[in-house]
């Protein structure tokens, strides 16, 4: 078995076109396709279809899913359901996946980037601390207006690792 990284991240949302504009606008992404595209309601994949897949609920449908791409990262798959699902507050104490991350350049940059399009940015950018510290090391979390918490990062200076460590901390290229 050969693990080669994340392919793809799953987000729920209660409005696709409303989260496509989000991440085209503040965080650069690109729409690679529509599977089911909102305004052909005829394309709905129904839950029944779904369930053995990947436990969907029977009683739901899938009214809208789009492919996107985060430039040089993985790809963001969107999906919009019938009935809505609610837009979630997701935070660090939730268990499972509660946050992703996007490493950025300029991260002041991107942050205010991302407030512009709807993002509730919390106290940042802040120095990494411990095995992360160094010269410009930082990182920022913000909320986007469908409630998905996302970190930007910049690590430009070296990193710390522990004596047992046999790889190092993937970045992507510039």
């Amino acid at each position: 078995m050969s693990i080669r990284g994340i392919e793809h991240i799953g987000i729920t949302v209660s409005d696709l076109p409303a989260a496509e504009a989000f991440f085209i606008n503040a965080l650069d992404a690109s729409v690679l396709y529509r599977i089911v595209p909102p305004e052909e309601p005829e394309q709905k994949v129904e839950g029944e279809a779904m369930r053995p897949l990947n436990g969907f609920p029977p009683e739901m449908q899938v009214t809208g899913l789009a492919m996107l791409r985060l430039r040089n990262g993985c790809n963001v798959e969107l999906f919009q359901t019938s009935p809505v699902t609610a837009n979630e507050k997701q935070g660090i104490s939730h268990a499972g996946v509660n946050h992703f991350s996007v490493y950025v350049d300029d991260i002041q940059q991107a942050g205010e980037r991302m407030r512009q399009h709807g993002a509730e940015m919390f106290n940042g950018p802040s120095d990494c601390f411990a095995q992360e510290e160094g010269k410009g090391n930082q990182t920022w979390f913000g909320r986007t207006p469908f409630g998905v918490l996302i970190e930007l990062i910049t690590l430009p200076s070296p990193l710390h690792y522990d004596a047992e460590a046999t790889e190092k901390r993937w970045i992507p290229a510039s």
